[in-house]
């Protein structure tokens, strides 16, 4: 009989201390992380920009591939964020990795739209979207090299949008609940 009890108890307080350590992962805020991707192949990257650092990659898409790419298609496929969409409780927050070779930023705009750079705005037909006023010293917030990270502020409910400001065909819907 006394086993019983001792056994009783102790499932009792395991069944305890699993609803607690739920509850407070519950209260706790979310992270997610996004990737940002590109396959920009750095010699003929950094001899169209004129920049030895334009892209850190030893291969992959050449410039003119790319350049290619986005006029055929308005995108380059291998430029990118990953996830696409997100879902995100209240006060979590983004980490966005990159992945790639080129600087991307992860830049909360209040509508999808053109980037930063005119000439590639030009390319694709698209006006600069307003947050574009602040740039380039917005990077310095939101802007990642390959290898480096940013992560946002904790998100409101809502629906947000991400871009890169260099890119604008990176984009991440985020919906906060």
């Amino acid at each position: 009989m006394r086993k019983r009890r001792l056994a009783a108890g102790t499932l009792v307080v395991a069944v305890a201390v699993l609803l607690v350590g739920a509850t407070v992962a519950l209260a706790a805020p979310e992270s997610r992380q996004v990737v940002m991707l590109d396959a920009c192949d750095g010699p003929s990257f950094n001899l169209a920009l004129n920049d030895d650092d334009a892209c850190t990659r030893p291969g992959g898409v050449t410039f003119d591939t790319f350049i290619n790419q986005l006029v055929t298609n308005g995108t380059a496929p291998a430029w990118r964020f990953a996830p696409g969409q997100a879902k995100l409780e209240a006060g979590g927050t983004i980490t966005a990795s990159n992945n790639g070779g080129e600087l991307h930023s992860f830049t909360e705009v209040a509508a999808f739209g053109g980037g930063c750079i005119p000439v590639l705005n030009a390319l694709l037909g698209l006006t600069p979207v307003p947050e574009c006023a602040q740039f380039p010293a917005i990077l310095f917030t939101t802007g990642a090299p390959g290898g480096g990270s940013v992560t946002t502020g904790p998100l409101a409910a809502g629906t947000h949008l991400f871009e890169c400001l260099i890119h604008p065909w990176m984009r991440t819907t985020v919906t906060v609940g």
